[in-house]
């Protein structure tokens, strides 16, 4: 099995990814191939990661940085990954990371991997082999990480392909759900509807978050769209760090409602709580196995989700699916007026996106802003070892 990492984007922390680098050295793997995919003239500010690369005899490729801006910068993420993509065969295991936010306890956890081949999804069947990944917000469709996540690079050039029609259709789309949607929502009637009035996690205020999970706990549409996910990352996905706990992990699920494992801070192994967004992320794939198979304690949330799993997770599900997109495009718009009573509005066709001004004054501020993110998340990153 060839096996190859794939790092994406711009040097933000050189010392982090020198030691990132030298750990990978340190592994004596010359069967791992490593490629760096950055912008034109990004690794020349670097001499001595141009050097750990070369020692590495790594590919580096570059291309012109995009100068047009989604967000969260999703279109230099695809086009970095799929640049890096391109120098592989469709049947190379990769490890997908970023300079930034990396470590080799990824890379000992990738080389222990093995790609499993997908079943036959029930859905939708995007990929040919489970990709990898190390977690999602169980309340939000699509919203899985985007930063490490593994797969064979024929399945992982699907994630490239970034359709410019979310931004117009899809309000509020944080960038992993731009990422993982390009995939699930074409052909899906359900995530077509609940995407249409995506309301985005509320940082900093416990009561419109609180205001937003009643409205999502009341409508059909949230629950046939928890239920929908499960369903996919059942047949699609796989967890990417080992989960020897998964069957305890769903077992411990039990005791607590879905609403509960959605959004409340709890003692299961499997959830992450995050503390201003309010909502948990599934660190485990035990937790979505206990959304899929309704291991939860009865609420009219889950009762919903249950019979929503029942009615698209079967031989049929699709059919079905397709029957009710009428009925889902109405519950769409119920969710829409309630939402727009919170403040979150449809997006009114507004473009998210702005093109990169060249030359001058606005060269400077580009400039500035890029220095500027640098030492915020060289800050983050030192809070965050504290």
């Amino acid at each position: 099995m060839r096996r190859a990492v794939v790092i994406c984007g711009l040097i933000r922390a050189p010392a982090h990814f020198a030691d990132y680098l030298e750990g990978i050295l340190r592994l004596a793997r010359p069967d791992l191939r490593v490629i760096y995919s950055s912008w034109t003239g990004e690794l020349a500010r670097y001499p001595e990661i141009a050097a750990l690369l070369a020692r590495l005899r790594a590919d580096v490729v570059e291309q012109a940085a995009p100068d047009l801006t989604l967000p969260g910068h999703i279109l230099h993420q695809a086009a970095a990954l799929e640049r890096g993509l391109s120098v592989l065969d469709d049947d190379v295991f990769v490890l997908k990371t970023r300079p930034d936010i990396c470590g080799v306890q990824d890379v000992h956890e990738f080389l222990d991997l093995t790609p499993e081949a997908a079943p036959l999804g029930r859905l939708a069947a995007p990929f040919g082999h489970r990709v990898h990944v190390v977690g999602m917000f169980g309340a939000h469709p699509a919203y899985i990480n985007d930063i490490v996540f593994a797969g064979m690079a024929g399945d992982l050039r699907r994630l490239c392909f970034v359709p410019f029609l979310f931004g117009l259709k899809y309000p509020r789309l944080a960038p992993e759900q731009w990422l993982w949607a390009t995939v699930f929502a074409p052909g899906n009637p359900v995530l077509d509807a609940y995407l249409s009035v995506n309301p985005g996690l509320i940082f900093d205020d416990a009561p419109r978050n609180a205001a937003l999970r009643a409205v999502l706990v009341d409508s059909p549409l949230f629950a046939c769209a928890v239920a929908v996910m499960a369903i996919l990352v059942r047949d699609c996905l796989g967890y990417f760090h080992p989960d020897p706990q998964r069957g305890a992990v769903k077992a411990s699920c039990g005791g607590y409602s879905l609403e509960a494992l959605l959004w409340q801070r709890l003692a299961v192994a499997g959830l992450d709580h995050h503390p201003t967004a309010l909502n948990n992320t599934f660190v485990s794939v035990g937790v979505m196995d206990a959304v899929h198979d309704g291991v939860y304690a009865a609420s009219p949330l889950g009762t919903r989700v249950g019979a929503a799993v029942a009615r698209y997770g079967g031989a049929n599900g699709r059919a079905a699916m397709m029957r009710d997109r009428e009925m889902l495009a109405a519950e769409a718009m119920d969710v829409g007026v309630a939402l727009s009573a919170l403040g979150v509005g449809p997006a009114g066709g507004k473009a998210p996106w702005t093109m990169v001004e060249t030359g001058g004054y606005a060269t400077g501020l580009e400039a500035e802003v890029n220095h500027l993110r640098r030492v915020v998340d060289q800050l983050q990153a030192r809070i965050a070892r504290i």
